[in-house]
């Protein structure tokens, strides 16, 4: 299983990610994007800056992805890569759950593909939603999403994007009353997820939560899951 995960901030600070994204990819790659965290009239616009993002790698297609229900594994077996882009959490998980998306992805992660989630597209891949809620401008859920539930990519691990130290408190609390562990990722830190390592990548620590405590995991180091 091969995940990156970004935490929501400028592409400027992910060059070193995006020569790790290279090196988990074949010769003459192929990109999936996903924008349905996005309103629909951004999505135009998301695939230019995916686009423009990854111009340093010799990507041979990059397509959109915008109707999951019309996704199947004919389709997706033929790439190489899938980008799921950030924007609302519930609106992106309303449309997982709508589909088979969760076997698809599943069944492409087992054949040897990778998936790139940043922000919303990082959170959904954990194990709880609820982490969206956090901070001062954290997702609101205007969708038909009751479950929480995440796709569980990381085992237990519920994912926090757009961290700061203000949000501690918040994310110890959630932790200590559902007992799941956050990974908590600023603007500037990514994480790679292969097999069961993790490396930190990126500008700034990758933070964990287990209850009361607080681990900081700085660039460059590793850990398994």
């Amino acid at each position: 299983m091969q995940l990156i995960l970004t935490g929501g901030g400028d592409s400027k600070y992910f060059l070193e990610i995006d020569k790790h994204f290279i090196s988990l990819l074949g010769e003459t790659p192929t990109l999936l994007y996903i924008p349905l965290a996005q309103k629909k009239k951004l999505w135009k616009g998301g695939l230019e800056r995916i686009t423009k993002t990854f111009s340093s790698i010799e990507f041979d297609k990059i397509s959109m992805c915008d109707d999951l229900s019309k996704l199947t594994w004919k389709k997706l077996s033929g790439f190489s890569a899938i980008y799921i882009d950030g924007g609302n959490t519930f609106r992106l998980m309303e449309e997982i759950r709508n589909t088979h998306t969760y076997e698809l992805f599943f069944k492409f992660l087992h054949h040897g593909g990778v998936i790139n989630g940043d922000s919303a597209g990082a959170i959904v891949l954990g194990s709880h939603l609820e982490s969206a809620h956090f901070g001062h401008h954290g997702d609101e859920n205007k969708y038909d999403v009751i479950s929480y539930q995440g796709l569980n990519f990381l085992g237990s691990w519920a994912i926090h994007c757009h961290y700061t130290k203000k949000e501690d408190s918040e994310i110890m609390n959630f932790s200590k009353e559902y007992g799941f562990p956050v990974m908590a990722l600023h603007e500037k830190t990514a994480l790679s997820l292969e097999a069961n390592k993790i490396s930190v990548i990126g500008l700034k620590e990758l933070v964990l939560f287990k209850g009361d405590n607080k681990f900081e995991i700085a660039p460059g180091e590793n850990f398994f899951i």
